[in-house]
């Protein structure tokens, strides 16, 4: 008798169990994608086909952008808005002021009225910043604007106490 070439197996492991962190493992991965055939899906759309258009940053990181080929070319224009909601005692000066200038002055304005002038307040870039959603350069520029015009005045009593307040005249 001879033996065949490939042995056949004498024991087939009928159960194999898998640990639990490997289960957890295969649920992850099987999520995982489920959701990229779900957003593949979601980034092809019905109508539109694309091509890439692959670009280089100054930094030499490559971003691959998704072009559809019959969309509308989209002119893209970034205009600041006129302030909104500017204080009743900031509309007549405007007309003279930056759109940056006057929403900052209309802040000031508002939290000297909910302090009844009783503090100073804190006009640093970063809190202008944040404040108004702006760079801190046009921070600075809006509160330098406003001082030039003395609308705000910048006092420090000696005792570490220092900020500005509204003088509106």
């Amino acid at each position: 008798m001879s033996a065949p070439l490939i042995p056949a197996p004498t024991a087939k492991k009928a159960d194999t169990t898998l640990s639990r962190s490997e289960l957890e493992h295969q649920q992850r991965v099987a999520k995982a994608k489920a959701m990229d055939a779900a957003l593949r899906e979601l980034n092809r759309g019905p109508a539109y086909t694309t091509h890439r258009v692959v670009t280089r940053s100054s930094s030499g990181i490559q971003s691959i952008l998704l072009v559809p080929d019959n969309a509308p070319a989209q002119k893209v224009e970034a205009n600041k808005s006129a302030p909104a909601d500017l204080h009743r005692k900031v509309k007549p000066f405007v007309t003279s002021l930056s759109a940056d200038a006057a929403s900052l002055l209309s802040l000031v304005v508002k939290a000297d009225e909910a302090y009844r002038s009783a503090q100073l307040i804190d006009l640093s870039s970063f809190a202008v910043k944040i404040a108004l959603g702006i760079s801190e350069h046009e921070a600075t520029a809006a509160r330098a604007e406003l001082e030039s015009r003395g609308l705000i005045v910048f006092h420090d009593n000696g005792s570490g106490h220092r900020g500005f307040y509204p003088r509106l005249t």
